[in-house]
């Protein structure tokens, strides 16, 4: 939370910082088999190197982006993801909620051996998690870290100690060679006893395109959320309210929700159903992330037209006796990209809302599509029979009081 809130304190927005993205580069085995890739921090789709200023929040946007934007199934399957970890990072509770079984923590190499770093290795290692010490050169600190790790990676740019490698590996660590440039340093390397290869030798980090437009809403509401989550009795209902205000972070939560690593069939359609299945833990998690990350102010005023089709979606819905919330979600992501800046084939390609909702936004069919066309029929001024008179006008109300009530830009 210390990281969180001293980067809020920090943060002054800039137009142009909302174009980052990420790079990603294999990491082989001896075989040549690609088995993981390391996640990479780009300033914009146009730039080949990190150009960071602030650790936390590169490693907080690429996480971001690829795994509640792209998604992490989408980018590299069942394959390892290696992220960066700052000291920072490593010491905030609210970022240790990712996947344990896919990504490992990459502990950057002037991490000082601490004793609350070295807790919170002990910690990641009780929670799953793979480490790996990244650049390492022996010295008092790494030493202290290095019971904690499992993979250790070597920069073989520079001349590489021999017996160092040597004893590494007979203490049973996994060998990692970093910018491996030729065949000759490849092979190179496999004699003196590495096990894992990364390098121009093989591929040259791959830029990732990522189309969502990041906006977001006011600090105000992701504050009241973060604290929502640490309740002593967390009520998923009041979360929800307050995620449906903020139109990237729903689409988040939908994302990762339906991500392939979750194990779901059927797409979930409702909220509930979708915080249910993150849990409070991640959910902590991916709220910190989009926090560091830094996204731009929504839309006042397309958030409360998205907000008012929603409330009044759902208000028809209920009426029908259909449900609610999937109501509500039809109606809000009928008008997510005007929100959000994407087109829908895209929004829908990025995020899975099941076959009925995305029949209704796409062709209007179904029981849903029939309430998404009755709705925009009364929102032009020609609303069927049965329709409550008062119902924009009071979804409208209720946008508009949610908006106000926390501050939304």
């Amino acid at each position: 939370m210390e990281a969180l809130m001293q980067n809020l304190r920090e943060y002054s927005y800039n137009e142009n910082s909302n174009n980052y993205t990420i790079a990603i580069q294999p990491i082989v085995d001896s075989n040549l088999k690609h088995i993981a890739d390391e996640l990479l921090y780009r300033a914009n789709d146009t730039s080949f190197s990190a150009d960071i200023s602030d650790d936390v929040q590169a490693t907080a946007r690429a996480c971001a982006v690829a795994i509640y934007e792209i998604g992490i199934d989408s980018l590299c399957g069942q394959r390892q993801l290696f992220i960066n970890a700052s000291h920072q990072w490593l010491t905030d509770p609210d970022l240790q909620g990712l996947p344990a079984d896919q990504i490992v923590i990459e502990v950057l190499e002037d991490t000082p051996a601490t004793d609350k770093v070295i807790d919170s290795l002990k910690h990641l290692k009780q929670q799953g998690y793979t480490i790996a010490l990244d650049d390492f050169i022996l010295n008092e600190s790494s030493e202290k870290l290095l019971p904690y790790c499992d993979i250790v990676k070597i920069d073989i740019s520079t001349p590489v100690n021999t017996l160092l490698v040597s004893r590494l590996i007979s203490q049973g660590f996994t060998l990692l060679a970093e910018r491996v440039e030729t065949q000759a340093d490849f092979k190179a390397c496999q004699l003196m006893g590495f096990t894992l290869f990364q390098g121009y030798f093989y591929e040259k980090p791959k830029t990732q395109p990522s189309s969502s437009i990041r906006r977001t809403a006011s600090r105000a509401n992701q504050l009241q959320l973060l604290a929502s989550l640490y309740k002593e009795r967390t009520n998923l209902s009041d979360i929800a309210d307050l995620i449906i205000r903020d139109p990237y972070l729903l689409s988040a939560t939908f994302k990762r929700a339906n991500s392939a690593d979750k194990g779901s069939r059927k797409p979930a359609t409702r909220l509930i159903n979708c915080l249910q299945m993150i849990g409070i833990r991640e959910l902590r998690t991916l709220v910190s992330i989009l926090m560091l990350a830094s996204n731009s102010p929504a839309s006042r005023l397309n958030l409360i037209n998205g907000l008012t089709r929603g409330f009044t979606c759902e208000r028809i819905a209920e009426q029908r006796n259909q449900d609610g919330q999937e109501g509500f979600i039809v109606g809000l992501f009928s008008l997510m990209p005007t929100i959000l800046e994407i087109d829908l084939g895209t929004l829908l390609q990025e995020v899975r809302l099941g076959r009925a909702i995305e029949k209704a936004l796409t062709v209007k069919e179904g029981s849903l599509g029939r309430l998404l066309k009755d709705v925009q029929a009364a929102e032009g001024g020609e609303p069927p029979k049965h329709f409550p008179t008062d119902t924009l006008l009071k979804a409208a109300a209720q946008a508009r009081a949610l908006i106000d009530a926390h501050g939304v830009c």
